[in-house]
């Protein structure tokens, strides 16, 4: 996966206009562990209820959980696969 943070003059503009301030390569797992370790933090922290009103939308979730259950998923699979790229 390739993460890049680009710095928009506005937020709506296309990728191709912003100045990239930083950016990485990193395996799909790295991305999905640490999005679902920041948000349970997240969670343990503040709490779901008062997520609302820190970033004025509902705590995610339903979607955490999805990502939660198919990043286990697919460490099982590749745990069970002979071919299965090293971490």
């Amino acid at each position: 996966m390739w993460i890049r943070l680009l710095q928009l003059a506005h937020g709506s503009a296309h990728d191709n206009r912003g100045t990239e301030i930083w950016s990485t390569q990193q395996h799909i797992d790295v991305v999905a562990r640490a999005v679902i370790r920041c948000f349970d933090e997240v969670a343990r922290q503040y709490g779901e209820s008062a997520y609302r009103g820190k970033w004025g939308e509902h705590f995610p979730r339903t979607e955490l959980e999805a990502l939660r259950t198919t990043w286990r998923e697919r460490r099982v699979e590749r745990a069970a696969s002979p071919t299965a790229p090293p971490r």
